[in-house]
């Protein structure tokens, strides 16, 4: 199968009815991503700092909107700084995929909604742009396989996949032409700012504002991509599979070109996870688990704290240097130690105030996190990321909990609580009315456009 032939089997959900449950799904990577960005950019979290640096706005309402401020900019433009906001937290969505995991709605959801505000395109024919490019992500993610980011090497996920599956949910969005469609494929995938993940590593330990710059600059590419084939450029014929292709320069061995091909419309939506917590999706689990254990003991009656999760986060979320909230975000030591001193995990444990907590960094002490053999098998079985945490009091285990999600066990009534209670975190109560109304029914998704966001 071409290329070609890949963009035109995802076109054909252009003509598919979208089912109710996949639509209530796409609404919540949506509502989620937009809140996520709203609030960073409104605290001036990470890079959303610098907007003015990084583009020249405009005020006179044309183009599309900065989500959290007043001015809006061009679609490239605006896809760059939204994306920038959605990952400044690290609270948005998570693939869950036992071939590979990484964001999605960060890079699709900036870059689709800059196009479809400029353009004026709502209702229907958005929301299968995002099944579009939601699915395209899940089949692309199991193609490349993880290998990319094993030991020395550190590409990001995101920055390599996303801006591809956008860039064709973007061409779904404003022509239903396969030739384009793939045309805009190929130049998003052969000019990939591909993002490195030195900035994460616990022996580097920078933990900067280049993970949000990434993935700005991967929705810039996907807008880009679908532009620039509008207008008439071309890319690769065999861009995805071919000789020097994405595959094969990203692969590293581990690429399966035939999960390209399977139907799109089989692709589970509901493997991209919310997270309920501001921090690493490797640190969600063992942050129930030490909030539901603070209920039990105080820190004065628990000697030891035992993290078991599976070896890969065991080394990457090993850091004890918490220099600023983004280290905080990726360090289980620090996430296990503030959820158990404080009872829980919101947004306030991971703002710079916070860090510097004595009862907090002292208990970090009696954190100890070991890699389970056990718990890889697990996560390679689910793509999941399940975490085993005891309670010690010298040689005694006073208690053990184990999940393997952070919403592991919980009914869809629970689940949906969870998520207004993130709302109710991230934006104002006006805000979150609406943005639950755009939940309840989002064929008009349009009305987006006219919130101020």
């Amino acid at each position: 199968m071409t290329d070609r032939q890949w963009a035109q089997r995802h076109l054909a959900l252009l003509h598919e009815p979208v089912p109710p449950t996949l639509a209530e799904q796409i609404g919540l990577l949506l509502v989620d991503t937009l809140a996520v960005a709203n609030h960073a950019r409104r605290q001036g979290i990470g890079a959303t700092r610098i907007d003015e640096v990084l583009v020249t706005c405009q005020a006179d309402g044309s183009g599309s909107r900065i989500w959290g401020r007043d001015f809006n900019a061009a679609p490239t433009d605006a896809a760059l700084l939204n994306a920038c906001a959605a990952e400044a937290l690290d609270y948005q969505e998570v693939l869950i995929n036992p071939r590979n995991n990484g964001h999605a709605a960060v890079v699709i959801v900036p870059a689709l909604m800059a196009l479809a505000e400029q353009r004026g395109i709502g209702g229907e024919r958005l929301l299968k742009a995002l099944w579009i490019a939601f699915a395209a992500n899940i089949g692309l993610a199991e193609a490349l396989g993880r290998e990319h980011r094993r030991g020395q090497l550190g590409f990001r996920t995101t920055s390599l996949i996303a801006p591809i599956a956008a860039a064709l949910g973007g061409a779904a969005l404003l022509f239903d032409d396969a030739g384009r469609a793939a045309h805009a494929v190929a130049i998003s995938a052969s000019t990939l700012s591909a993002g490195l993940l030195a900035a994460l590593s616990p022996s580097v330990g920078s933990y900067s504002e280049d993970k949000d710059l990434a993935i700005g600059f991967a929705a810039r590419n996907a807008v880009q991509a679908v532009l620039l084939a509008e207008a008439g450029a071309t890319g690769p014929t065999a861009t995805l599979t071919g000789e020097h292709g994405w595959l094969a320069s990203f692969g590293f061995a581990a690429q399966e070109p035939r999960r390209l091909w399977r139907d799109p419309r089989e692709q589970d939506l509901g493997a991209y996870a919310i997270k309920p917590y501001p921090a690493c999706f490797g640190c969600q689990s063992a942050i129930r688990a030490a909030i539901e254990l603070s209920r039990r003991y105080r820190p004065h009656e628990v000697s030891r704290l035992c993290v078991e999760v599976n070896g890969t986060s065991a080394q990457t979320l090993s850091t004890r240097v918490i220099g600023n909230h983004l280290a905080a975000r990726f360090s289980l030591p620090y996430a296990v130690a503030s959820a158990f001193v404080r009872g829980r995990a919101s947004l306030d444990e991971f703002a710079p105030a916070a860090l510097d907590d004595p009862a907090v960094l002292a208990f970090m002490a009696h954190v100890e996190v070991l890699g389970s053999t056990e718990l890889d098998q697990a996560q390679a079985a689910s793509g999941g990321f399940p975490a085993r945490l005891a309670a010690w009091q010298g040689t005694q285990r006073l208690a053990s909990l184990e999940y393997a999600g952070p919403l592991d066990g919980l009914a869809p009534e629970a689940r949906r609580a969870v998520f207004e209670e993130k709302l109710q975190r991230l934006v104002s109560p006006s805000l979150r009315e609406r943005l639950l109304e755009v939940l309840a029914n989002p064929w008009q998704i349009e009305r987006l456009f006219r919130m101020p966001l």
